[in-house]
Parts: structure tokens; sequence; C-alpha cells
């Protein structure tokens, strides 16, 4: 639940006076007694609707709209409180919890029943990680190993059809390396040949877990992938520079870990 700031409570009934104010005076008679109870009337009006639009975000939705308001008043005219701050934040804090683990129920249902399903059709495997895969074109080539880089034409996406990443809509193959990616591509490309085209459902364990990505992939979310590897390029080990002292001995480079990142964008 967003907090309703004094920035935003002083912005906002600015924003709409200013508004009001360009726009051709009328004078009208208030019902209030003094102008300075009109005013702050007005400020309660004005603001009304931000308050309103917080609360309508809410989660869960379904809080009596008169208590809000009856606790709102007490706190802020300083009344008699019926439940105390900390025990309003306790108990605003195991609904929020109860909501979210209602909502991970019902993505993880729903993320069965698509595993499921594509588990029940032809020419599905399933690897011991969970990974599902199956294949649309072989090839008799190479395979790469899960520290190579590898050039490949992909299009994710969520269960529902929305395509969230293309790499052919970019017009330009992918490169990357396979340390660098998430563990469900690491695995399946690793399966390929070159020059074979696959589809894989990967679960959220082995894509973004229940973190996903803000605004492009849900928490928990099975994706499906539908890869073609075009080239491999072999990882080779770097050589670090031998120093004059005879007895050193020249430490083997190891790849860049920056830690898992989603597929390579373009920049």
């Amino acid at each position: 639940m967003k907090k309703i700031s004094h920035s935003l409570i002083l912005g906002l009934g600015l924003a709409l006076a200013t508004a009001s104010c360009s726009k051709k005076l009328q004078t009208q008679k208030s019902a209030l007694a003094s102008r300075q109870d009109s005013v702050a009337y007005a400020f309660g009006v004005l603001n009304s609707g931000a308050f309103s639009e917080v609360v309508s975000r809410m989660p869960g939705d379904s809080l009596s709209r008169q208590q809000i308001l009856s606790g709102f008043s007490d706190a802020f005219l300083g009344g008699h409180l019926k439940i105390s701050a900390t025990d309003a934040q306790t108990i605003f804090e195991a609904y929020a919890s109860d909501l979210r683990a209602q909502e991970t129920r019902r993505r993880t249902a729903s993320a069965d029943s698509v595993l499921a399903a594509y588990k029940g059709r032809e020419g599905v495997k399933t690897t011991e990680s969970g990974l599902m895969y199956r294949v649309l074109r072989a090839a008799q080539e190479e395979r790469p190993s899960a520290q190579d880089t590898v050039v490949v034409h992909y299009t994710g996406r969520l269960t529902d059809g929305k395509e969230f990443d293309s790499s052919i809509k970019r017009g330009e193959p992918a490169v990357f390396p396979l340390s660098q990616v998430i563990a469900g591509w690491t695995e399946g490309i690793c399966l390929m040949t070159k020059g074979s085209k696959y589809e894989f459902l990967i679960p959220a364990s082995l894509a973004y877990g229940e973190r996903g990505v803000n605004g492009v992939i849900p928490p928990g979310a099975p994706l499906f992938f539908e890869v073609e590897l075009l080239d491999i390029r072999p990882y080779r080990e770097a050589k670090a520079e031998v120093k004059e002292d005879s007895s050193a001995t020249p430490a083997k480079a190891t790849p860049s870990a920056k830690g898992r990142k989603p597929i390579k964008r373009k920049k």
C-alpha cells in the first residue's frame, strides 16, 4: 500500500487549484461559515480522489471504506484509537502476508497446470531439473559447452502467448556466453546441436523465480522459448602474462561471472 505523502497531497491540491484558476472565474457562495472553512473543505474535496486511488490499489481491496475513514479520522484528529498504531501495523502486515501467500498458491497452481499440459504433448522430453523441450529441427553437428558463447535466434513468450523478447524482431541474432544467462537457457542450449531448433518450457525455478522481471515477466512464471542455434564460439582460456620470476605459475583465467541475467538484449 502506497502512502500519501505531504508533497503528493499538497502538489495535487495546488495542481487542481491552478487548473481551476485557468478557467473563467465564477463567484459562488459557500455553505460554510468562513473562508478558511471553505478552503479547508475544498482541500479535502480536491485530495479525496488521490486517497481513493491509493485505497483502490490496496491488496484485496475489499475493506470497508467507512472503517478506513473512521481510523483515519481518529488518528488525524487525535481522537481515541480503537487499535493502537503498533497493533495496526501488525494487523495490516499479517493481512498483506496472507494475501501474498494466496497469490503465490494461485500462481503455483496455474504454473503446475501449464507444465502438466505441456508435458503430455507429443515429442516433449523432461530433464532431471524439470526443463521441458521438444525438437523442432534436428541437426548432426557439435554441441556447445556451458562455457561457450553462442549465436542464436529466439523468441520468448509467457504462457498466455504474450511475446516479451525476440531477436528475430530486432533483426539480428543474439550473442552471449552460456555462463551468463538463466539456468534454463544454459541447460537447454547445451542440449542443442549447431543448426538445430528447439522449443523450451522453462519452469520459474530455472528462470526468474518468484522475483520475476518488473513489468516484463510476472513472479513465478514459466517461460516458452523457441530457439535456433546458429553458431558456437568455443570458450578459450586466457593465459596470464608470465612473470620474469621462473617460479611463477601461469594462472588459468575463468569466464567473468557477473551473476545470472536475462537473455542478452540489444543495447
